[in-house]
């Protein structure tokens, strides 16, 4: 039952950041982190959405923790060294990013938003 409820606030955050309504997104993943703690893939997601807030300390945070669930997940390798080369003391995403931070980094990232995979709490 946790993990359906979790897969399901895992989409509703992931379709808010498709939308770049990153707050809607935030309260979302962090309801689907509570519930599936062991899933890379939220944890990316929620990575995600920190960052389009400008909230990088928590989006490093977040990145991390994806690579300690999963080490092969790739997408969340390649948000935590991108946040690194846009901000090295990770403290604010810079303004001159917008509020399309997260879809740039996800296409960067070769990110679907639309991408439900993993959420069953598969990681290595």
């Amino acid at each position: 039952m946790r993990t359906w409820r979790g897969a399901r606030h895992y989409a509703a955050g992931t379709d808010a950041l498709s939308r770049n309504e990153s707050r809607l997104a935030i309260a979302e993943l962090e309801r689907a982190a509570d519930l599936v703690p062991h899933a890379s893939e939220v944890q990316n997601h929620l990575g995600l959405a920190y960052w389009s807030e400008g909230q990088t300390s928590l989006a490093r945070l977040a990145f991390e923790k994806a690579v300690e669930l999963d080490c092969e997940n790739v997408a969340a390798q390649s948000n935590l060294r991108r946040l690194e080369e846009v901000d090295p003391t990770v403290t604010r995403l810079d303004e001159s990013s917008g509020s399309g931070a997260s879809e740039s980094v996800e296409r960067s990232a070769g990110i679907d938003a639309s991408s439900r995979a993993g959420v069953s709490g598969q990681g290595g």
